[in-house]
């Protein structure tokens, strides 16, 4: 159950990350926050690991909103300079994407990056254990590596795959340079 000021909460700002964010969108920004699972959305299976569902057509729309209150309470809490600038929020994430994450799913023949249809893969949190950000990123290095032709000989015993192909290319940053970054740190003048 998430308990307001108990449970697992992160917030982030993702447009504060990007300087050119403000120039695009003018005087706006996102922010994202991400909670464990709540309850009353999920079913737990008596199993290890541990395995839970979500439950279809259970929750009604004042469970959504309830839960809604409860994470904008300890958001404005945390950051009380957002109260009464909330343009929109909305409530995503496994209640309305992917495949079910259920005992029978990850029994199903054929979930996994290539299709019978050429050139058209599948990538993301659906080929993995987990409908999370981890899960996503691992589902895409999977795709990834079936769009070049690795198959899983290659990952365990020759050690190919996109990672340490990516490897052979990349410089080792040196200790003394300063670190090479996308965007240049500016100091305040």
């Amino acid at each position: 159950k998430f308990d307001t000021g108990i449970s697992y909460l992160q917030i982030s700002f993702p447009s504060a990350k990007d300087p050119s964010f403000a120039t695009r969108h003018g005087d706006v920004s996102t922010c994202v926050v991400t909670i464990e699972a709540d309850d009353d959305f999920v079913t737990a299976f008596d199993t290890k690991p541990k395995l839970f569902a979500i439950q279809k057509n259970k929750s009604t729309g004042g469970d959504y909103q309830r839960l809604m209150e409860r994470v904008k309470r300890d958001l404005f809490q945390i950051y009380p300079q957002l109260q009464g600038k909330l343009a929109h929020a909305q409530l995503i994430g496994p209640l309305h994407r992917g495949l079910s994450h259920t005992p029978e799913r990850y029994a199903a023949k054929g979930v996994r990056p290539e299709t019978p249809y050429p050139g058209l893969y599948v990538a993301g949190s659906d080929l993995t254990v987990g409908e999370s950000l981890s899960g996503a990123l691992v589902g895409g290095w999977l795709a990834v590596n079936a769009v070049i032709g690795y198959a899983t000989i290659d990952h365990l015993f020759l050690n190919k795959n996109i990672t340490t192909d990516l490897q052979e290319f990349m410089d080792v940053p040196d200790d003394d340079e300063q670190e090479d970054v996308a965007v240049p740190y500016q100091t305040a003048a």
